[in-house]
């Protein structure tokens, strides 16, 4: 018994060629594609559904194959889904793809078509309902024909950048497809103003336009898109407006017009959008004070309004939005105290107040924050301690709080936190010691321009994940000896500059940091020009200014491979205890000068 009668013993006989033909036709568009994991790396891929075609086998039916879908009565193909599949290869205008003419879904997202271009063949699919080609490599001006398909549903076509649509089609697009209920373009090069007809499509519900280049103002009137839940705008940096218009039948969930030159003050109109649930408005520049009805958006998960210039105080009623993970108000000119607003706003993941004009207390509801994970309210007028009794954030991987007015010890609890990855306190006002870290997952510490004094903690040395160490400007003592580093092999930033300790060459030193970048050890008592320096191979940045070194170079740092004497940018070694300036001079002879790079700047200071 024949294949075709196994699965299809109904089918129309006119249909059996028609069939065997389509199985041809996909087996070539296999051969056309090598397998490639990398051409499907995206977040957005789940890796069970890779290589989809390894099932597309000679001598089968095409319906069993992975990613294929076909009428049950007729066999014939209606649906063809390669998302995800790491295909490596090129879609032209005479692709076996283009015998399968009754498809209805087709989705090729996040593949590598290798800079194909979406030809004029793709508009031949007339009863395509559901079109994905987004993330897969396609490049050049899309075909016109795209806007042919006027029964299409479902459009995606963005991309990071490579695909441009002509004016005349875009407009055209907006016009024929009023089907549509996704409209998705990220991407796309369309240079163009928006279409009024594209905000007449009723069936319209997701719509992205991110950097589109669209210019021209966004329309003053009411939004007549009922059914529409999801408008994104991002990085149209030419498209300008106000706030939107909603009448209060709206369903929005998402709105996002980031980085547009929007502009304005938050109407008390926000508050009629019950359902939203993102809001992202940064880099805009809407200004003013939220109006107060902001908080009767209590479906509200994200709420990002950075980089504007809102202005006055946090209102209160913003701890009505209970539901709310991530809130970034930062780089305003907000102003006021903030203790008492995350008394309720539980859910809290994100919290970023930075770069504003906060003053008063610390947060003082710190302990109902138990999902945080990141924190950053740097860059205010915050004074205080920094509260003592605080638990349950276990969570926490990044506390910024630098630039403030902070005082009083570092709190116990702040180092042993089990997540934390970034530490940030610098330029603040505290003092006292510094404790022992417990936190393994460190990789970024910066204690830098306090007034902390004791013994550089040992735990830090132990830190192997550490990549920044910054605890210049302090009154750190002690002895620091270079052996300390060896297991700090991660480390790409270290500075210990300014402060009383002494760093000391151990006689045996043998340490190797394999990626450090910059090295500042400006005040740190060296007397020689430290041993562990020879087995640098991409340092680039070297401070050892006010510091004891005198007399001529080592002969063993003139025999250093001659790379990361290329790379130096900045080498000071000022305060030379030699009597004479050419002595001085003499520890960098002329002839070895001319290895290093043309930008590196030799600062000395040598008396006499």
């Amino acid at each position: 018994m024949r294949w075709i009668d196994t699965y299809f013993p109904f089918t129309n006989p006119s249909f059996e060629l028609e069939i065997y033909f389509q199985n041809v036709a996909l087996l070539r568009l296999k051969q056309l594609f090598s397998i490639d994991v990398s051409a499907s790396s995206s977040d957005d891929c789940n890796l069970a559904s890779f290589a989809k075609t390894d099932t597309w086998k000679e001598g089968t039916n095409c319906c069993s194959w992975d990613g294929v879908t076909c009428n049950r009565v007729t066999g014939l193909i209606i649906g063809l889904d390669l998302s995800c599949s790491g295909l490596y290869g090129t879609i032209d205008s005479n692709s076996s793809l283009f015998l399968l003419p009754h498809l209805r879904r087709l989705n090729l997202a996040f593949n590598d078509f290798n800079k194909s271009s979406i030809s004029a063949k793709f508009g031949q699919f007339r009863r395509m309902t559901h079109l994905n080609l987004s993330f897969s490599g396609f490049s050049g001006v899309i075909a016109p024909e795209i806007s042919h398909l006027s029964n299409l549903v479902s459009l995606d076509l963005s991309i990071y950048s490579g695909l441009g649509l002509e004016t005349s089609s875009f407009i055209a697009l907006a016009r024929n497809l009023t089907k549509l209920q996704k409209l998705h373009l990220r991407g796309i090069n369309v240079s163009s103003i928006l279409p009024i007809s594209l905000l007449n499509l009723s069936s319209l519900r997701s719509m992205d336009l991110s950097s589109c280049q669209l210019y021209g103002r966004f329309p003053d009137d009411d939004l007549q898109l009922p059914n529409l839940k999801v408008l994104k705008l991002k990085g149209n940096h030419d498209l300008s407006g106000n706030f939107p218009k909603f009448n209060e039948s709206n369903s929005m969930l998402l709105l996002d017009l980031s980085s547009t030159n929007f502009s304005g003050e938050l109407p008390s109109s926000i508050g009629i959008l019950k359902s939203l649930e993102s809001l992202d408005l940064s880099s805009t520049k809407f200004s003013g004070e939220l109006p107060s009805s902001i908080g009767s958006l209590k479906s509200l998960e994200s709420l990002d309004l950075s980089h504007c210039n809102f202005s006055g105080s946090i209102p209160s009623v913003l701890g009505n939005l209970t539901q709310i993970t991530h809130l970034d108000l930062s780089r305003n000119q907000f102003d006021g105290e903030i203790s008492n607003v995350f008394n309720k706003i539980r859910k809290l993941i994100v919290l970023d107040l930075s770069s504003n004009s906060f003053r008063g207390q610390f947060i003082a509801s710190l302990d109902n924050l138990t999902e945080l994970s990141f924190l950053d309210l740097s860059n205010n007028n915050l004074e205080g301690i920094i509260p003592s009794h605080v638990k349950e954030l276990s969570s926490l991987s990044d506390i910024h709080l630098s630039n403030n007015l902070l005082n009083g010890t570092i709190p116990s609890w702040l180092f042993s936190l089990p997540s934390l990855i970034r530490l940030d306190l610098s330029h603040n006002k505290l003092n006292g010691h510094i404790d022992e870290f417990q936190s393994p997952s460190l990789e970024s510490i910066d204690l830098s321009s306090n007034e902390l004094d004791g013994p550089v903690p040992s735990s830090i040395f132990e830190l192997v994940n550490l990549t920044y160490l910054q605890l210049s400007s302090n009154n750190l003592g002690g002895i620091v000896e270079t052996d300390m580093f060896m297991n700090l092999e991660n480390l790409v930033y270290l500075d210990l500059s300014y402060n009383i300790l002494t760093l000391s060459n151990y006689s045996h030193s043998n340490c190797a940091l394999p990626f450090l970048e910059t090295l500042l050890l400006s005040s740190c008592n060296i007397s020689e020009f430290p041993r562990f320096l020879c087995s640098q191979e991409v340092l680039e940045f070297l401070d050892l200014s006010n510091n004891k070194i005198y007399g001529q170079l080592p002969k063993w740092a003139w025999n250093m491979a001659s790379p990361q004497l290329q790379n130096l940018e900045f080498m000071a070694a000022r305060r030379c205890y030699d009597v004479s300036q050419r002595s001085c001079l003499s520890m960098f002879p002329g002839s070895k000068l001319s290895k290093l790079n043309s930008a590196l700047v030799l600062q000395y200071y040598c008396p006499g």
